[in-house]
């Protein structure tokens, strides 16, 4: 692996799917999911931002954005022009060949911001990860779509 490139280590299981790949607003939201086939790549997230949004959001937080970033513009510059990419407090220290612009807490504007709310609701779907494990398709895709629907109902009932 190069010294000057940042890439996401992944590990898993041997017949298990990698995962479930969530998109979530910063109020906890999940707006869309995507089950990964093999080990996660920038493409995931540009897939899903790609189909769930007709316009790119401003700010996108993820643990390798930077690579994600330069995955975007080369895909489809026009649609993510005014995106931000960053990473948050907890990914960024693993990044050492990115340059700082990517670390979200140099930004004072950001400093609200809950930046673990995709870490947060992922803990919440490690409750259901042994009955989903071992599900047909179709009922991991029915389960997963009620979960993380009575997530956001849980969320959007306290608003």
């Amino acid at each position: 692996m190069k010294d000057d490139v940042c890439s996401k280590l992944s590990k898993g299981h041997p017949s298990l799917l990698p995962g479930v790949f969530t998109l979530f607003c910063p109020h906890g939201i999940c707006y869309g999911f995507q089950v990964m086939k093999c080990h996660e790549s920038p493409d995931v997230p540009f897939t899903l931002l790609r189909t769930r949004f007709r316009k790119a959001p401003k700010l996108v937080i993820y643990d390798n954005a930077c690579s994600l970033q330069a995955y975007c513009l080369n895909r489809d510059a026009n649609f993510f022009l005014e995106t931000q990419f960053r990473v948050d407090g907890l990914h960024f220290k693993n990044h050492k060949a990115c340059g700082p612009s990517f670390e979200l807490k140099s930004y004072p504007q950001f400093t609200d911001l809950n930046s673990q709310v995709v870490e947060q609701s992922n803990s919440r779907l490690q409750r259901v990860k042994g009955s989903l494990s071992y599900m047909t398709q179709l009922n991991f895709m029915k389960h997963c779509k009620y979960y993380l629907w009575g997530q956001n109902d849980e969320i959007l009932s306290k608003i």
